[in-house]
């Protein structure tokens, strides 16, 4: 069988409409002092010294297939995907994906792929990185109950272990973005672990203490509070000075929910890098000690705000249309993004699409600001002197402010919004069970929406409980299609039938900014994902 050796895979995002980077003017990129691709990215890398990260999601459990943070800086430190994953590294460039685990693969067709993995390579405990650890990884993250990983591997059929470096995998249909799906660009990523660490401590103790085959090997963690890692010295990727890597000793992740708390230890040098909230990034702007990234194709939507939609949930919101697209008219999204987004955010009318990602179209249909529209709709609905409505959102400052705007905003037509602040865990909870009458979070940009299919039913990233067998099937032929165009086109109608059921709203977008020290260097290899290619200038 001919393999086909993977080259680091270009997609070319310059010809889509805009980019995270293209939403800022030029005068507010300036204002902000937020920089293009790294400087000091060169063979003249220094080893050793500690990098400390805040991460300001504190992640309950460290399994990558179990746990509830899917989206999180931790898992490429600990843990490897079959496919590598960089950034663009200029304006109007392009990401690539490249051989993690997989060093090769060939596509038989009918969704057959075969993997031929990179030899060498071992877990932390010494346990191979073979075709039957592989095939242990995907048939845990699709057949454990508990796992958040499903829709990855959500139309994995089976794998065949070839010989101890082969594994044959069969999918229902074909896998047009293979390589995308199952690199730390898709949220939620296969990350592979020793299965016999896993089996031997049980699903509980391994979330505490797990052992992957990443660059970074776990020493202690303290949920809520940190973890501390040391380099995995036999790692199998090398630097530019033909080492293995990473440059850096250790690496400890501190978990900081209070982001301003995180960019006052930035500004005194007690940590190396942080994402930041707007208003922390106006007052470091002018820190020659800190530097600013914006993340390319990062943008995040607050609030992510969904209604229930179950015709058979006890709330008028569920049972009636009417009332969800008053909530959307009653919404002043240009003004929510200029109170909040201190000049660097935009009003977005387009809930889970954004610019750079295939199917965003400004023209397609939106609810505008209309007050006296949205009192009318409550009127036919039944309800002329008001209706009040609960809101389940985790206490978090950058998730409830713009939760308080609304609320005023509501008020002026009459819905009396009420806002149920709570922990994480009871939290999410409540969104899995479907237990809200609207739920609010912050809404990240995917690269590519097939990643999370955020309003197919019964998939984990839709957190609206959404239902629509209208909406499965266009997602159905959306992983068929085999080009970017194809897919934009199912985009669009999918975004047209969720305009008028009018369950989700996002009011602005907002980039993701990382603070990080003056003397870190080569975070843009990453973005900020993984710090395996970071080293500190001495």
């Amino acid at each position: 069988m001919k393999m086909t050796t993977i080259v680091a895979r270009r997609l070319n995002l310059a010809g889509l409409r805009g980019s995270a980077r293209g939403i800022l003017s030029s005068a507010v990129l300036a204002a902000m002092a937020v920089s293009a691709p790294i400087a000091g990215w060169s063979q003249d890398v220094q080893r050793g010294g500690e990098v400390v990260q805040a991460e300001w999601i504190a992640v309950p459990s460290l399994d990558p297939h179990l746990s509830s943070a899917v989206n999180s800086y931790v898992w490429p430190n600990l843990f490897d995907g079959l496919f590598t994953y960089t950034p663009p590294q200029e304006e109007g460039g392009t990401y690539t994906t490249g051989p993690g685990l997989a060093a090769s693969i060939e596509r038989e067709g009918d969704g057959v792929i075969v993997v031929q993995l990179r030899e060498g390579v071992s877990f932390h405990d010494g346990t191979p990185v073979n075709a039957e650890a592989i095939k242990w990884n995907l048939e845990r993250a699709r057949d454990h109950e508990l796992s958040t990983r499903k829709d990855a591997v959500a139309n994995l059929e089976s794998v065949e272990v070839v010989d101890d470096l082969t594994v044959k995998l069969t999918f229902t249909e074909e896998q047009p973005l293979f390589e995308v799906l199952f690199s730390s660009a898709n949220p939620a990523n296969i990350y592979f672990v020793s299965p016999t660490a896993a089996e031997q401590v049980g699903d509980e103790a391994f979330g505490r203490a797990p052992v992957g085959s990443g660059p970074f090997k776990l020493v202690e963690f303290r949920a809520d509070d940190r973890m501390e890692m040391v380099a995995n010295e036999a790692y199998w990727a090398e630097g530019l000075d033909g080492e293995p890597l990473p440059y850096v000793d250790a690496l400890t992740i501190r978990f900081v929910p209070n982001q301003s708390v995180g960019a006052v230890e930035l500004r005194a040098g007690s940590i190396h890098v942080a994402e930041l909230l707007e208003t922390d990034v106006l007052t470091l702007k002018d820190d020659p000690n800190v530097k600013l990234y914006e993340v390319p194709l990062t943008d995040k939507g607050y609030p992510s705000f969904y209604m229930a939609s179950n015709p058979d949930l006890d709330t008028p919101f569920a049972q009636d249309v009417r009332l969800r697209r008053a909530v959307q008219h009653a919404i002043n999204r240009e003004a929510m993004a200029k109170v909040v987004g201190l000049g660097a955010a935009v009003a977005e009318y387009h809930w889970g699409w954004y610019p750079g990602v295939p199917g965003y179209d400004e023209s397609l249909p939106r609810y505008e600001y209309d007050p006296d529209k949205a009192r009318e709709l409550l009127a036919e609905a039944g309800y002329p002197d008001g209706i009040s409505l609960e809101v389940k959102v985790i206490n978090r400052p950058r998730d409830v402010k713009p939760l308080e705007i609304m609320q005023a905003m509501l008020a002026e037509v009459g819905i009396d919004l009420s806002i149920n602040l709570m922990d994480r865990t009871p939290w999410i909870d409540a969104g899995r069970a479907g237990n809200f009458e609207a739920l609010s979070h912050g809404n990240t940009a995917d690269v590519e929406p097939l990643m999370r299919q955020t309003t197919k039913t019964g998939s984990s990233s839709n957190w609206a409980n959404f239902s629509s067998a209208e909406i499965d099937k266009l997602w159905e032929d959306a992983a068929q299609a085999t080009s970017m165009d194809e897919r934009a086109e199912i985009y669009r109608e999918m975004q047209r039938i969720m305009h008028e059921e009018a369950v989700h709203l996002v009011a602005y977008r907002i980039p993701t900014v990382l603070g990080y020290a003056a003397n870190l260097h080569g975070l843009d290899q990453t973005a900020g994902l993984g710090m395996h290619h970071v080293w500190l200038e001495q």
